[in-house]
């Protein structure tokens, strides 16, 4: 408390800055919500020339957009940005500028610039290799719930990349990220299923997360039909019917959130 009564004691000598009047204030505030608006109307014309709606595709015109809306500190349209660099859609494929956009959306709390940010820093790509940045970015989109940032931040545990190796830790991070219907989540959930990996050994369960991941990863097909056969044909069918079961679940879940 001494230490504070000497600071404001010593204020009192300090320059005091004028005080804005309540006109200039509240043009300020028109101004900066003139901004905010112009920002949304341009990221939106990104996405119209991104997709094509009403206008020809122009990937060009969509990262001219994305841009002017991102200068001006639109979140979703610094993500854009970033991913058209990142793919080099209307730009030359630049990884240094998707990290330097992804970073600022991420910063404003944009979960999958977050996990992004975290992927490029866990493979090295336009930034230098960071396991330690990597889980950083990785466990702020997973608290935001975000499936690939789990499932990502599930392999470091699962690896014991930049944090001691947990198992149990990796399988609940996957596991979540598979009942939100991340198909890879789903592919290394099986595979953990399978090897007994923080859980006793199942291929039932194996099978069936693989056979939920094999409806969009073509690789965990292979995977699948190799566990089929350390399973009786009984275990197979109880397999499918489980796999039947969860994809329903997933995809009542999946109307639910629209």
């Amino acid at each position: 408390m001494r230490i504070i009564a000497v600071l404001l004691a010593l204020s009192a000598w300090a320059d005091v800055p004028p005080t804005k009047s309540p006109a200039s204030g509240a043009a300020d505030a028109q101004q900066a919500q003139q901004r905010k608006h112009q920002a949304e109307e341009e990221y939106r014309r990104g996405v119209q020339f991104a997709e094509g709606d009403g206008v020809p595709q122009d990937y060009v015109q969509a990262a001219k957009f994305y841009r002017s809306s991102a200068e001006k500190g639109h979140a979703t349209a610094q993500y854009e940005l970033a991913y058209s660099y990142e793919k080099g859609l209307g730009v030359d494929r630049d990884l240094k500028q998707a990290a330097f956009w992804f970073r600022k959306a991420a910063l404003q709390g944009d979960a999958e610039a977050q996990n992004n940010l975290g992927v490029l820093y866990a493979t090295g790509q336009g930034v230098p290799r960071s396991d330690a940045e990597a889980l950083r970015w990785y466990r702020l989109a997973a608290d935001q719930r975000d499936p690939e940032a789990m499932a990502n931040l599930g392999m470091m545990y699962l690896q014991g990349r930049g944090v001691k190796r947990d198992l149990a830790r990796a399988f609940q991070l996957l596991q979540t990220a598979a009942e939100q219907g991340y198909a890879a989540a789903q592919n290394n959930l099986g595979l953990m299923y399978a090897n007994g990996q923080s859980v006793a050994r199942d291929y039932i369960w194996a099978y069936a997360w693989l056979d939920l991941a094999a409806d969009r990863l073509p690789g965990s097909v292979a995977i699948r039909d190799q566990i089929a056969k350390e399973m009786t044909a009984d275990d197979v069918t109880r397999a499918q019917a489980l796999a039947v079961r969860k994809r329903e679940q997933l995809s009542k879940l999946s109307r639910q959130s629209k």
